[in-house]
């Protein structure tokens, strides 16, 4: 099994707040741990949680090399790099406004995994698979 996570459900999860993760969420977050699932982590995750740490909406004890660091050393994610086929398909996802979304959204239909999120516009679009 095989998920990709968008932003927001990476980052309560790195930072032990899985209680604010949807049931399923949290579900697949346990599985990954116990190496049952693979979560992917889009890079393009981690540009935007640079952004949201210089923004101080998100703060933690580590830095954010540590961040990536620690997701990698863990076992139970993999760091999915931004391809060409990414970028292409995301041209191609005009229903949806975030430019982020769209690329994150384009990894996720390239490793035919579903999304975890929350992001309604995601949700809603229907462009992706999508669980939270």
């Amino acid at each position: 099994m095989t998920f990709v996570t968008d932003t927001h459900g990476f980052v309560f999860y790195a930072l032990g707040k899985v209680e604010s993760l949807g049931r399923r969420a949290r579900r697949v977050f346990a599985q990954a741990e116990k190496r049952r699932a693979t979560i992917y982590i889009p890079t393009i995750c981690f540009f935007e949680l640079s952004l949201l740490f210089d923004s101080g909406k998100v703060r933690s004890d580590r830095s954010f090399s540590e961040w990536k660091a620690g997701i990698e050393r863990s076992g139970s994610f993999i760091v999915e790099p931004l391809t060409w086929e990414d970028v292409d398909e995301a041209r191609s996802l005009l229903s949806l406004t975030d430019p982020f979304d769209r690329l994150i959204a384009g990894i996720a239909n390239r490793l035919q995994s579903p999304l975890i999120t929350r992001d309604s516009e995601l949700v809603d679009c229907g462009v992706v698979e999508t669980l939270w």
